[in-house]
């Protein structure tokens, strides 16, 4: 019997070499402070790739932040142990302007903030800056403690950088969070959403071990406007309600807005590299924050492959409908990295794939958002099919690591155009509708069904300024943190509204890094459910892989001994408030949750 009392749990996982998007070793950490010094924007001609950067569109520009970058420096590519640098500045882009991805016309604002990878970002409400949640450290940097930083514009390009101040708050400081990558992020107006995700010696120094990588539950929300800080149960997610390496999407539906996640891999809290499942695009899971209700509906068309590290965005069409357009990531049936570009279009859940296009590229580790009236802007990317460092060696085919696509004609270009028409929804998707496709909808419940039978009101969503489960039948999964939730009543609404509204119009504690402790064997319950798919993950050591994918894999899934046990949502607990000092005068909360992400202490746990 093993008695732990008031202590903080550290997980331990032996083996392997370094993390991030590089495996540089500890000799290079005094060159990579030294160039971290410096401006690190090299010149269409002297750029190499760009990796893991976040990106946002605030008021008039697209501001870059985070993330790698290789160049040629006299004509030669840094040293192979160390092929990539942090980017130390943030810099933007403006939209109202046109302008050409050779020339792009980058400012830069030096970072105070910590240097990380895989941000998640969120614009503030008033859309005059945004918010940094997450990351992890390149090469063997330590990690900075969890925080908040908010980087607030001046309307031209550039800005200054805060942090959350949270010394001398009573009960647990936000610093005590734990910081994760890899997660799935969206936002609506007022509330920053942050899913899943996974903890690793990149992204908090309390786990050890150079491949420890521990996934992570729950979904995050920071409402920008009151400060509160919340953790809810992921339980209808996935069968361990964990998700890392896909996407989210907050989408226009439900009332108030839905949740709506694509691709990724999930796997027990407590994992091993045989664990993992990939998450296919047969059925999508929605969440609702408003009833903290989770849904699934199934999709058609032409769906994408398991993926991951795609970048998504979302754009309103003129007729009630809503597209997903997704491009890139990384198929996991063959660990190979796609240029393909696919659009999921909301409320009829079909998918159409773009035609391809020899302008377009294959790429992984990107961004993408969408600038000006109905362009992509793609930020960035490398291709994990070659081996490393090659990926940070081969020259990006795009100058700067930019590409551009038109959203309606499904064009790739070289030239952002401030003043490109409004958005409509592509040629496909528009016949699509007008032919009746909505009517052949199978809605896997009525509540779904008047899910997307109403809009959310204008305002709810947040957006760039310029432009305007499985397969079994449910009728939603209450999430069991709100006793008061329950199932939505069946809606009365039906496909003809549906078709109405749409084509009528022309004919989207710490995880507890734990609590990782030694329950009885006994008291852990199996699983009711099974995985869609079980299939071995690319990071497992059976798998077929170059020194590329060795070199991914280890930032997607663990290369550990460590016990094969899950510990449930149910035995994870946390304090129920923090208060802290107040960003621009507001107090951080915390309400009580399963599937804390916040440190406590654990009082008389005992253990066989």
């Amino acid at each position: 019997m093993v008695m732990l009392t008031k202590f903080l749990v550290v997980v331990v996982v032996l083996g392997g070499s370094g993390q991030g998007l590089g495996a540089g070793r500890a000799a290079k950490d005094q060159l990579h402070t030294v160039l971290a010094k410096r401006d690190i924007v090299p010149t269409a001609d002297q750029f190499l790739r760009r990796a893991a950067a976040a990106a946002i569109v605030v008021g008039d520009y697209v501001y870059i932040d985070g993330g790698e970058v290789s160049w040629l420096q006299d004509g030669r590519t840094g040293p192979h142990d160390h092929p990539s640098y942090t980017v130390n500045d943030t810099l933007s882009l403006p939209l109202s302007q046109s302008w050409d991805t050779t020339s792009a016309p980058f400012q830069t604002t030096p970072k105070s903030a910590p240097l990380l990878n895989r941000q998640a970002i969120w614009r503030d409400p008033e859309n005059t800056g945004f918010y940094i949640w997450g990351g992890a450290t390149a090469y063997s940097a330590s990690p900075p403690p969890a925080g908040i930083w908010t980087f607030i514009t001046d309307g031209a390009g550039g800005g200054s950088w805060g942090k959350e101040d949270t010394r001398g708050s009573a009960g647990v400081a936000l610093e005590n969070m734990v910081r994760a990558t890899d997660g799935a992020w969206a936002q609506s107006k007022d509330v920053g959403y942050y899913i899943g995700g996974k903890a690793t010696k990149s992204t908090d120094a309390r786990v050890i071990g150079n491949d420890a990588m521990i996934p992570l539950s729950g979904l995050t929300a920071f409402n920008m406007t009151s400060g509160e800080l919340t953790n809810s149960s992921t339980a209808g997610l996935s069968l361990y309600g964990t998700l890392v390496g896909g996407a989210a999407e907050f989408v226009p539906f439900g009332g108030s807005g839905l949740l709506l996640f694509l691709g990724g891999s999930y796997a027990p809290v407590v994992t091993s590299t045989t664990q993992w499942a990939t998450v296919d695009f047969d059925s999508l899971t929605l969440y609702d924050p408003s009833r903290r209700m989770w849904h699934s509906q199934q999709t058609t068309g032409d769906r994408p492959s398991k993926r991951e590290r795609f970048c998504v965005v979302g754009v309103q069409g003129p007729n009630n409908t809503y597209e997903i357009f997704m491009y890139g990531g990384i198929t996991t049936a063959d660990y190979k990295t796609s240029g393909d570009v696919y659009i999921l279009s909301l409320p009829g859940f079909v998918f159409f794939k773009a035609a391809p296009s020899s302008s377009s590229t294959k790429r992984a580790e990107h961004a993408c958002v969408l600038a000006g009236n109905r362009q992509m802007l793609s930020v960035g990317g490398i291709d994990v099919d070659l081996p490393f460092p090659e990926i940070f060696f081969d020259p990006d085919p795009w100058k700067n690591g930019l590409g551009v696509l038109d959203l309606t004609a499904l064009s790739w270009g070289t030239r952002y155009d401030a003043t490109a028409r409004p958005y409509e929804s592509p040629e496909v998707v528009r016949q699509w509708y007008a032919s009746g496709g909505l009517a052949s909808v199978k809605w896997t419940s009525d509540t779904v069904r008047g899910l997307f039978a109403q809009a959310a009101p204008p305002g709810t969503t947040s957006g760039p300024t310029k432009p305007p489960t499985d397969d079994r039948p449910s009728t939603g999964t209450a999430d069991p943190q709100d006793p008061g939730s329950g199932g939505s009543s069946p809606s009365n609404n039906n496909n003809a509204r549906l078709v109405g509204g749409v084509v009528g119009g022309s004919l989207g504690g710490l995880i507890v890094l734990g609590f990782i402790v030694w329950w009885l064997w006994r008291r852990h319950k199996k699983p009711n459910d099974a995985p869609r798919t079980r299939e071995e993950h690319p990071g497992s050591p059976n798998a077929t892989s170059t020194s590329s994918r060795r070199f991914l894999s280890r930032m997607l899934s663990p290369h550990s001994p460590a016990s094969r046990r899950t510990i449930s949502p149910d035995r994870m607990s946390s304090p129920s408030v923090i208060r802290s000092p107040s960003w621009r005068g507001r107090r951080l909360r915390r309400s009580n949750g399963r599937g804390s992400i916040l440190e406590t202490d654990l009082e008389a746990i005992s253990s066989q």
